[in-house]
């Protein structure tokens, strides 16, 4: 493991944990922010719903905290206890240490994050980079998770050159060129300006992780026998969706999916669909 600055400046850390602080105050559900310890570092949650033995835990993507699902959490506390987890490494409240992807330690850190919360077993839901840790845990942990919900996962197949190359060139454009990197993520899809205000100040003040991304192999896939929703959009520019389809349907042995034909890598207003597989 090795400790980074995820933040670029004192000033931009600031910036995103004053949002931070101001969604959390404007959600419209009780919450409670819990802080628990672990062998690789301090681990931050946001927690909504009643006490519940029906947990489930909510893993936001790269550049991003747990107020990315925000809007989501009234839905989801009418059935569950809703534990949003700050992952480690990323720009939220946890400690900055950032893990290997070549290793186990992802997984052994939310494990001791489940232990700690005491948490048997809950269900998962796993957004882009959270989808991958969502990935690694259940193939690490099977029996600590009850279904899993990945949306627009990384780790299943590789990013797309056009997109990397595309970054790659806007990101030399300084803050112009990062705004530019969100427009072509985002492309014709209509989403809250709140979401277009959160992209930006991520792109604007955090340093992206530029490891190596690590495709799982088949036999770790194989180990996700509890059932899985995977939803992804068309028009996703980061990784094909129709591939990943292709690829989690010739493995996994209970797998829904669901593709959404006006979205792309970024996936909103999928609470409803999301909990009726949950329940059903």
């Amino acid at each position: 493991m090795r400790k980074n600055t995820v933040f670029k400046n004192d000033q931009g850390r600031q910036k995103i944990l004053t949002m931070y602080d101001a969604a959390l105050l404007g959600c419209g559900v009780g919450i409670k922010q819990r802080l628990c310890k672990t062998s690789f570092g301090d681990t931050y949650m946001v927690e909504a719903g009643e006490e519940n033995e029906d947990i489930l835990v909510l893993l936001h993507g790269a550049s991003s905290n747990s107020t990315s699902w925000i809007s989501d959490f009234h839905v989801y506390a009418q059935k569950y206890k809703v534990i949003a987890v700050d992952i480690i490494g990323e720009p939220g409240k946890s400690a900055e240490t950032r893990l290997s992807y070549e290793t186990m330690d992802y997984a052994l850190w939310l494990h001791e994050v489940f232990d700690a919360m005491q948490i048997k077993k809950a269900h998962i839901v796993g957004l882009s980079q959270g989808g991958w840790l969502a990935v690694r845990f259940a193939g690490c942990f099977p029996e600590r998770v009850n279904k899993m919900v990945l949306l627009s996962p990384a780790g299943i197949v590789r990013t797309a050159g056009s997109f990397i190359f595309k970054a790659i060139f806007y990101s030399l454009f300084g803050k112009a060129g990062r705004k530019k990197i969100n427009e072509i993520i985002l492309g014709e899809q209509s989403v809250d300006p709140k979401v277009i205000e959160f992209m930006d100040l991520m792109q604007d003040h955090v340093n992206a992780r530029m490891d190596k991304e690590y495709i799982f192999q088949d036999e770790e896939l194989e180990n996700l026998t509890m059932p899985v929703l995977f939803i992804g959009g068309r028009r996703d520019v980061i990784r094909s969706t129709e591939q990943i389809s292709k690829r989690l349907g010739g493995i996994l042995p209970d797998l829904k999916t669901i593709i959404d034909e006006n979205k792309g890598h970024v996936l909103v207003d999928t609470s409803e669909e999301i909990v009726n597989f949950l329940q059903n």
